[in-house]
C-alpha cells in the first residue's frame, strides 16, 4: 500500500489563489507556537499578495504538491547572487507549507522535486527560511542542510527596567556629527563574525559596501539609533527601523522593528554597557508604537547566543544551507 500519495508538480500562476489558502491556515497554526508574529499572516489575502509577489520575482522556481488533485503543499524560492552566497536559491519564511500528516516525509520528497529544478538551472546553493518546527528542521537535516542563522522575535509591549550605565559612559540619540565615527566603527560587527567559531568572511568589497549605511544613520530619519560614549568616543551603539514592509516581505509590519546593528568596542565589553544601551532602545520601540522586534544571528556566534535570549528574545525559524557538490552532474538519460 502507498502511504505517501503524493504527486509533484512545477508551480505555476493558478496555483497562486489555492497556495495563498494553505499559507494562511499554516501560519493561523504557526501563530500558537509563535504568537508574537505579526497577526497579518493569518489572512488569506495577505498570503495571496505575498505568493504573487514571490512566484513573480522567483518565475515559479518551485514545486506545489498534490493530494488527489488537491494541493496540500508548496516550496517557492528566487534565485539571487551576492559575495556571501554565491549564486543561490532563497526561499523566504513562508515559502514553504507541509501537510500536517507526515510533515517529515512530505518535506524530503518535496524538496528532492523542487531541488532538482533549482540543480538543472546550475543553482547548487539553497538557502531556506524554516520555521522553528522539530519536525521540519529534522527533515532539513536528514537531507543535509546546516543551520546557519536564527530569527527571532521580542515583545516591546512593555516597558523594561533599565539597567545603569558605568561610571563616565553616557549614551544619547545620535547626532549628524557621529557620521564619521559611525563609518569608522562599521566594522566592528564584522570583524566579530571574523572569528571561531563563526570564521565568517570579510571581503572589502563588503566593508566598503557597509560604511556608508553606518555614517548615514547619523541623520536618517528611517531608523532609530543610539549610542554610548566615553567621554566624546562612540564606544557601543544600536540601531532600529521598522521591518521592511511590501508584497514580498510575508512578515512586514508597521508595528514591527528590527534592529540589525549592535555593537560594542571590545575593550569596553563586560561592563553593562550593551545591555543598558539595548533596554532603552527596547523603551524607545515602545514609545514609538511598535509592539514586537525582530532580530537575528549567526547560531555559531557563541555570545549571541546566550546573550539575546536575555532581553526575551525567542526563535521561530532558521537559515538552512544545503551546498551541493560543485563537481555534481546526472547521468545522462539511457538510450
Amino acid at each position: 500500500m502507498n502511504k505517501f500519495p503524493y504527486q509533484f508538480a512545477t508551480f505555476q500562476k493558478e496555483h497562486i489563489s489555492q497556495v495563498a489558502g494553505i499559507l494562511a491556515n499554516q501560519s493561523t497554526e504557526m501563530r500558537k507556537r509563535f504568537p508574537l508574529l505579526p497577526s497579518r499572516i493569518q489572512d488569506k489575502e495577505t498570503a495571496r499578495i505575498f505568493v504573487q509577489a514571490l512566484y513573480e520575482k522567483s518565475g515559479g522556481k518551485g514545486c506545489v504538491m498534490l493530494q488527489q488533485d488537491e494541493i496540500v503543499g508548496f516550496v517557492l524560492g528566487y534565485y539571487d547572487n551576492n559575495y556571501f552566497f554565491g549564486s543561490h536559491v532563497w526561499v523566504p519564511f513562508g515559502g514553504m507549507a507541509l501537510p500536517r500528516e507526515q510533515p517529515y516525509a512530505a518535506w524530503r520528497a518535496l524538496y528532492a522535486a523542487a531541488g532538482d529544478i533549482w540543480i538543472k538551472d546550475g543553482i547548487l546553493n539553497h538557502y531556506l527560511v524554516c520555521p522553528a518546527i522539530e519536525e521540519w528542521l529534522q527533515a532539513c537535516y536528514s537531507l543535509s542542510f546546516g543551520q546557519e542563522q536564527l530569527y527571532a522575535v521580542a515583545s516591546t509591549k512593555e516597558i523594561c527596567a533599565e539597567p545603569p550605565l558605568p561610571a563616565g559612559i553616557s549614551m544619547r540619540e545620535v547626532q549628524p556629527g557621529d557620521a564619521s565615527q559611525l563609518f569608522s566603527k562599521a566594522h566592528w560587527i564584522a570583524s566579530h563574525l571574523n572569528k571561531a567559531p563563526v570564521w565568517e568572511p570579510v571581503p572589502t568589497e563588503h566593508l566598503e559596501a557597509i560604511r556608508p549605511g553606518y555614517a548615514e544613520l547619523a541623520d536618517d530619519d528611517t531608523s532609530t539609533t543610539w549610542v554610548a560614549l566615553d567621554g566624546d568616543e562612540i564606544v557601543s551603539y544600536v540601531a532600529i527601523y521598522t521591518v521592511d514592509i511590501g508584497a514580498i516581505h510575508y512578515l512586514g509590519s508597521e508595528k514591527a522593528a528590527h534592529f540589525a546593528a549592535a555593537a560594542t568596542h571590545p575593550a569596553y565589553r563586560q561592563r553593562g554597557i550593551g545591555r543598558a544601551l539595548f533596554t532603552h532602545i527596547l523603551n524607545v520601540a515602545h514609545e514609538q508604537g511598535y509592539e514586537q522586534i525582530f532580530t537575528d544571528w549567526r547560531t555559531t556566534n557563541l555570545e549571541a547566543a546566550s546573550y539575546w535570549p536575555t532581553f526575551g528574545y525567542e526563535a521561530f525559524s532558521y537559515r538552512m544551507l544545503r551546498r551541493v557538490n560543485p563537481i555534481y552532474k546526472p547521468f545522462p538519460s539511457p538510450d
